[in-house]
């Protein structure tokens, strides 16, 4: 991927999407748009995961010398307002590796990206919860406080954004009675991809703590929804999962 020097984030975006469409096999996206739902407004250019990602190591490697988080964030802004994933995902990888340089006022700009829909697939808002959202938040605890208000908020990705968000801190074992807080009060919802991520906060959260896990399902397991439950317990032996099934029957 030949790229100019001194590249500006406009130019960059418009280079990144030429060179997508180049690359892209028209089957593959195809395939790809069959692991979403039909209300998800994503498109692809047809790239596999390690090709698209080539695609921005090499234009990463162009601009690193001169860029900055600044840059870097105009780009993102650029591409995640594009129809296509793969897009989105270059502009939320170049973002995430600033990531040191992150201000909290970053938060604002990220629930409105989600709030607009710019990562209105469950692929976007993982990726953006994995690489910039989790970190900006474990850089400043403070915004847990409005994380937690995310929770019953109108739009889905948002509340999805507060389950996915902690994720990663659940895994090391931080965060955990926040986790379980959100886990908590994302229940009700009747969305199934509310109910996996849920699921997947829970299971994230048993890995350093298993026996705060089971007190919370043994708790709180019947008013979650099964696939919620069924998540949270895959790390469990088979007899475990299959006791905690039982106990938590509605």
């Amino acid at each position: 991927m030949r790229m100019e020097t001194k590249l500006t984030p406009a130019h960059a975006a418009k280079q990144i999407c030429q060179a997508l469409k180049a690359e892209g096999k028209p089957a593959r996206a195809a395939q790809s748009r069959k692991f979403f739902k039909d209300d998800e407004d994503v498109q692809f250019y047809g790239l596999s995961v390690p090709e698209a990602r080539q695609v921005e190591r090499e234009f990463f490697a162009a601009v690193k010398p001169y860029w900055t988080v600044a840059e870097a964030f105009v780009l993102c802004d650029l591409l995640i307002r594009d129809s296509h994933l793969e897009a989105k995902q270059i502009g939320i990888e170049v973002l995430a590796r600033f990531k040191r340089k992150f201000s909290p006022a970053l938060f604002d700009t990220s629930k409105e990206w989600l709030t607009k829909n710019y990562c209105g697939n469950w692929a976007t808002t993982d990726a953006f919860c994995s690489l910039v959202l989790g970190p900006l938040v474990q850089m400043y605890p403070a915004l847990l406080v409005d994380l937690h208000h995310w929770t019953q908020d109108r739009n889905l990705w948002v509340r999805r954004a507060a389950a996915v968000s902690l994720v990663s801190a659940a895994r090391r074992g931080l965060y955990l009675e926040d986790a379980y807080q959100v886990a908590v009060a994302l229940r009700d919802y009747p969305e199934d991809l509310i109910h996996k991520a849920v699921g997947w906060l829970l299971r994230e959260a048993g890995r350093t703590d298993a026996a705060r896990l089971e007190s919370f399902l043994l708790a709180q397991g019947a008013r979650l929804p099964r696939t919620a439950l069924r998540y949270a317990i895959e790390k469990f032996p088979p007899e475990k999962r299959k006791w905690l099934l039982e106990q938590t029957k509605p």
